[in-house]
C-alpha cells in the first residue's frame, strides 16, 4: 500500500495536472508553406493566432531543395499546409501524401479555384525551324490556351492573383481553427488592403512603359507582364537549369532585334554568363528580376521584393 506522505502527493499531483490541462491556452495552429511569398502571404493571414514556417531555407529555390528526414516530420506535424500548385512542387506534394494523414483536408493551393482564363501556358518557343524567308519569331500571345500546355506556376508575380491566394489561405485557416475565424478575417482583409495598394503603386510607376518589349530569363514573368502591359517576347533560357542550343539563341537574337530589346533580364539564381555575351553582341544592357522564389522569411518580405523589380524595371526600361 501507498504511504499516506506518497498518496497525498500523487493527489497533488493529479490536481496540479487537471489544473494545467484545464487553464492552458490551446496549442496554436501550425501552418507550413513552401516558398517565400506563400510564407509572407499566410503569415500576414495568420497574424499571431497560428505558427507559420517555411519548408524551403530562405536561400533555396523549389527547383534545389531536397529533403531531410526533419523535413518530414515537420509535413506531418502541420494542420495546413500551403502550396502554389500547377506543378512548382510535386516533389513536396508526393512527400505530403506519404508522410501526413488526411492529407487532402489539410493542403490548400494557391492555384485553386483560378478561372482557366486566368492562367497563362508556358510561352512558346522560338520557331527555330521557320522555313526560307521566313523570320522566326516568338508567339507571345499570354491568354492562348493549347491542348497539351502546362500552366505557368508564376502565379505570386501578380498582386491581384496574391489577392486570391490570400483568400484561399484565409478559408483554409478558419476551416482549420473555427474559434479564430473572426481573427483571421481581420487580418487578411488588412493585408489585401496592403497588396491593393502595391497593385496601384506598380500599375502607375509603369504607366510610362507600357508595351516595351521585355526578354527574360526564364518564363517567369508573363503574369506579371501581362497585368502591367509589358510586351513578353522571349526568354533566355528555354528549358530552365539547360543551357540554350546555339539554333534556340540565334532565333532569340533576331526576335531582339527585331523587337528593338534593349536589355536582357537575368535572376539572382542564374549564371549571368550567357545574357551578358549575349547583350555584348547585341550592344544592349544587363538587370537583374528576382522571381523571390526565394528570399527573406518575414511578412513584409513579398511587398519589398516587388517593389524592388519595380524600381529595376523602371531604370531598366526607362
Amino acid at each position: 500500500m501507498l504511504s499516506r506522505r506518497w498518496f497525498i502527493a500523487l493527489l497533488a499531483f493529479i490536481g496540479f495536472a487537471s489544473g494545467m490541462a484545464s487553464g492552458a491556452e490551446p496549442s496554436r495552429l501550425r501552418v507550413l508553406t513552401s516558398i517565400s511569398p506563400l510564407y509572407c502571404w499566410t503569415a500576414n493571414v495568420a497574424g499571431s493566432l497560428a505558427t507559420v514556417e517555411n519548408l524551403l531555407p530562405a536561400d533555396v529555390s523549389p527547383h534545389d531543395y531536397q529533403f531531410r528526414p526533419r523535413d518530414l516530420k515537420r509535413i506531418g506535424a502541420a494542420d495546413v499546409i500551403v502550396l502554389n500548385g500547377l506543378g512548382l512542387e510535386d516533389w513536396f506534394a508526393r512527400a505530403i501524401r506519404a508522410n501526413s494523414k488526411d492529407a487532402k483536408m489539410k493542403v490548400v493551393r494557391i492555384a485553386d479555384g483560378l478561372p482557366e482564363a486566368v492562367l497563362v501556358r508556358h510561352l512558346p518557343t522560338i520557331e527555330v525551324g521557320a522555313g526560307k524567308g521566313t523570320t522566326p519569331a516568338l508567339d507571345h500571345d499570354h491568354d492562348h490556351h493549347d491542348a497539351g500546355g502546362q500552366a505557368n506556376p508564376h502565379l505570386w508575380l501578380d498582386p491581384q492573383i496574391a489577392r486570391h491566394g490570400v483568400s484561399n489561405i484565409l478559408h483554409a485557416l478558419q476551416t482549420a481553427d473555427p474559434a479564430n475565424t473572426a481573427g483571421y478575417a481581420m487580418n487578411a482583409t488588412a493585408y489585401l488592403a496592403k497588396l491593393d495598394t502595391l497593385d496601384a503603386e506598380i500599375r502607375a510607376a509603369t504607366t510610362t512603359i507600357r508595351g516595351r518589349p521585355v526578354v527574360t530569363f526564364h518564363d517567369a514573368f508573363p503574369y506579371f507582364c501581362r497585368r502591367y502591359g509589358l510586351d513578353l517576347v522571349g526568354v533566355i533560357e528555354e528549358v530552365p537549369g539547360t543551357d540554350p542550343s546555339p539554333r534556340y539563341l540565334a532565333a532569340l537574337l533576331k526576335v531582339v532585334r527585331a523587337k528593338g530589346v534593349k536589355v536582357l533580364f537575368t535572376e539572382p539564381s542564374s549564371n549571368p554568363r550567357l545574357a551578358k555575351r549575349l547583350a555584348d553582341d547585341l550592344g544592349i544592357a544587363v538587370a537583374e528580376l528576382d522571381v523571390l522564389e526565394t528570399g527573406a522569411l518575414t511578412p513584409t518580405s513579398y511587398e519589398d521584393g516587388m517593389r524592388r523589380n519595380l524600381a529595376v524595371l523602371r531604370q531598366a526600361l526607362r
